[in-house]
């Protein structure tokens, strides 16, 4: 079995020192699905400082996704959260410290070849913008310049909250929007299509994907289109029902209550019942437990409606979609703006 440190860095000098420095005793690690195969590793590093580690054995979506309930459970005295970058105002809301491990990639393909071999996809268009996760921030640079010595005029976006430029998070694209009108397509670095095509999604325009793990290079349009076909199905549906359930994310950046409650006087005042459901993960398993329930709105982690949407057999809509099927925004003018 492939050791994940040969292909993250998962920065155990720096684990290390700051356990010692902090004189933690008792460490909660959260690792994305992605990074889980490397618990037993840096159980070991932790361990070997004297801590005892823990890991947290729940899905991990983000840094909108701490660990904070489960750290104060079981006493931990600092939170090891890999995978994502930092987020300041989720760690404000906790006590316990907070090291922020980004897991960056060894790349273990030639990177400068496929970026060149992506020329090839992205050949119909002048301007490109840029765009990457945490994983691979420190590539963008270099996949700027190949694209530029290659005649392209290349866009990278830097907005506030986002610690890199051109980086992306599942649920913000805004590094990407900010550009969107400057560029005829993009290109995405990072491995699967998760955050590619969310890309497409927010900004209505053309991503090519490649992978720096697999070598592969993708075109994601068709994959995202099909999505929006089944957003327009599952908001013409909810256009028809009376009995809505409003979900309340409960996971540390997920929790919108103020907008809930703003939705359930809008379907209120449109004639719809509303009850109101707290959960923190949401699945087809628990929904089924309110059978009278026609459909939801989603005001946790938009991406549950985007892309896990065929799992679930009643409509569960963004807040944006609820006010589609509402009549108070054109489905035309939702896509204009971006699902994302």
């Amino acid at each position: 079995m492939i050791k994940l440190h040969t292909l993250f860095d998962l920065e155990e000098d720096r684990v290390r020192n700051e356990i010692i420095k902090r004189g933690a005793s008792r460490v909660l690690v959260q690792l994305p699905e992605g990074l889980k195969l490397a618990a037993s590793e840096i159980a070991s590093i932790i361990e070997a400082t004297g801590a005892l580690p823990i890991i947290s054995a729940d899905p991990c979506y983000g840094a909108c996704d701490l660990a904070i309930d489960e750290a104060t459970a079981i006493s931990a005295d600092l939170i090891i959260h890999y995978g994502h970058s930092e987020v300041e105002h989720f760690s404000q809301r906790t006590n316990t410290p907070i090291i922020y491990i980004e897991a960056k990639a060894k790349t273990c393909i030639d990177f400068k070849k496929i970026v060149e071999d992506s020329l090839r996809y992205l050949e119909p268009w002048e301007s490109i913008g840029l765009t990457t996760t945490v994983q691979h921030a420190h590539l963008i640079n270099e996949a700027k310049d190949i694209l530029k010595n290659a005649g392209k005029k290349v866009y990278i976006g830097h907005e506030p909250g986002l610690k890199y430029p051109g980086q992306v998070l599942g649920c913000d694209y805004r590094n990407a929007k900010v550009i969107s009108n400057m560029v005829e397509a993009f290109l995405f670095i990072g491995g699967g299509l998760f955050h590619a095509i969310g890309l497409f999604l927010s900004t209505m325009k053309t991503t090519i994907a490649i992978d720096p793990f697999e070598g592969k290079i993708q075109r994601v349009d068709d994959y995202a289109k099909r999505v929006i076909k089944r957003r327009w199905a599952d908001i013409s549906e909810a256009m028809r029902v009376k009995k809505w359930g409003i979900i309340i994310g409960l996971k540390t950046g997920q929790f919108n209550f103020e907008t809930s409650l703003k939705i359930m006087k809008d379907l209120k005042n449109s004639g719809r019942e509303v009850i109101l459901l707290a959960m923190k993960e949401i699945t087809p398993e628990a929904l089924l437990e309110f059978p009278t329930i026609e459909s939801y709105v989603n005001t946790a982690c938009p991406r549950v409606s985007l892309y896990e949407t065929q799992k679930f057999p009643k409509p569960v809509l963004t807040p944006k979609e609820t006010y589609v099927a509402l009549g108070k925004i054109s489905w035309e003018d939702y896509l204009k703006s971006g699902l994302l």
